[in-house]
C-alpha cells in the first residue's frame, strides 16, 4: 500500500554543533514482501532499531525511512562562506600553509629549492583530506524513537483510509465474481438436461450420413454417461463457492496483518478451478460466462497485490 508520515522536533540540549532539529519522513509504495530502506546519520545501532519499529507496523510494501539533521546555516545557505562552502575548515587550510612555510625554510637551509603550491594545489589537498577523513558518528537524539513511531501512525492512517477503499473495491469484485459463478452453474445445470438430446441427435444425423444402422440403445446410454461425467463440474463449483465465501469473511474480519497473502491465495485457487470449469463446459454461453469470470478474477489478483 501506498502511503505517507513525517515527523520533526527540535533538538536542544545534547545536540551536535549546529544542529536544531531531527526530520524523520516514511514513504510507502506497493511491493510482494516488506522491503525496507533506511537513510540515517546515526549509525548501525540506531538503522538496527528504526528497522525493529518498521517491522512492528508494516508487514508488507517497500518501505523507505529517511532521518535528517536540519542544520539552518546549511539550509539557507548563510553561515557557510568561502573555503567552509566546498567543506574545507579554515583553520585546517592555515595549519597546512603554516606547514608549507616550514617546509619551505627548512629547504632553504638545506640549500634546497622547491615550488611554492599555490591556492588550487592547497584547496586540492585539503578537499581530499576532508573525503578521506571518517566524520564522527553522531548520536541520536534520545527522542528518535518517538519521532519514528509519530511518523509510522501517519503512514498507517494513510495505509488504512487507502485500505477501506480497496475492501469496497475488492467487495465489488467478489459480487460481480458470484454473479459470474451462479450464471454458470444455472446454464450447466440447463446444459446437462440436453446433453442426452443433442448427442441423440447429433448420433442420428451422422448414421443417416453414413447410411449406416443406429448403435443400440445400451451403446449410446454409456457414451451419454461418459461424456455427462466428463463435463460435470460439481465439484469446482463446489470449490468456487467455498473460496468466495473465505473472500467474503477476510473482507468483512478486521484488519490484520497477512491478509493480502490469503486473498492473493485465494484469488490463486479461484482461477484454478474457473480455468478447470472452461475446459469442460460445451455451453457456449457458460463458456462466454467463464471467460466473464477470469477477467473479474484477474482484476481481483491485480487489487489484492496491494493489501497487507
Amino acid at each position: 500500500m501506498t502511503g505517507f508520515g513525517t515527523a520533526a522536533r527540535p533538538w536542544d540540549g545534547a545536540a551536535p554543533t549546529g544542529a536544531s532539529a531531527v526530520e524523520v519522513e516514511v514513504r510507502s509504495v506497493n511491493a510482494r514482501h516488506l522491503e525496507i530502506k533506511i537513510r540515517q546519520p546515526f549509525g548501525a545501532r540506531a538503522e538496527q532499531a528504526v528497522r525493529a519499529r518498521v517491522e512492528a507496523r508494516c508487514g508488507r510494501g517497500r518501505i523507505d525511512v529517511t532521518i535528517n539533521v536540519r542544520t539552518p546555516g546549511l539550509e539557507s545557505g548563510h553561515g557557510t562562506t568561502g573555503i567552509a562552502a566546498v567543506g574545507v575548515d579554515p583553520e585546517q587550510a592555515d595549519a597546512v600553509l603554516r606547514a608549507a612555510a616550514e617546509i619551505q625554510r627548512i629547504a632553504a637551509r638545506r640549500s634546497l629549492e622547491l615550488s611554492p603550491p599555490n591556492a588550487l594545489d592547497v584547496l586540492r589537498f585539503l578537499a581530499t583530506s576532508a573525503r578521506t577523513t571518517e566524520p564522527a558518528v553522531p548520536a541520536p537524539p534520545p527522542f528518535l524513537d518517538e519521532l519514528v513511531d509519530a511518523a509510522l501512525a501517519q503512514l498507517s492512517s494513510f495505509r488504512a483510509t487507502e485500505g477501506e477503499a480497496l475492501a469496497r473495491v475488492l467487495g465489488g469484485l467478489h459480487r460481480e465474481l458470484a454473479g459470474h459463478v451462479e450464471r454458470i452453474a444455472a446454464l450447466v445445470r440447463t446444459d446437462a438436461v440436453h446433453l442426452g438430446e443433442r448427442v441423440l441427435a447429433r448420433v442420428r444425423e451422422l448414421c443417416q450420413a453414413a447410411q449406416v444402422a443406429m448403435p443400440d440403445d445400451a451403446r449410446l446410454h454409456q457414451e451419454i454417461a461418459l461424456l455427462a461425467s466428463k463435463a460435470d463440474v460439481a465439484e469446482e463449483l463446489a470449490r468456487l463457492d467455498m473460496h468466495l465465501s473465505r473472500m467474503d469473511a477476510v473482507l468483512s474480519a478486521p484488519a490484520t496483518v497477512g491478509q493480502g497473502r490469503t486473498l492473493e491465495f485465494v484469488a490463486q485457487e479461484l482461477l484454478r478451478e474457473i480455468t478447470t470449469i472452461g475446459s469442460k463446459v460445451v455451453n457456449h454461453a457458460a463458456a462466454a460466462r467463464v471467460i466473464d469470470a477470469k477477467g473479474t478474477i484477474e482484476r481481483i489478483r491485480e487489487q489484492v497485490s496491494n493489501v497487507e
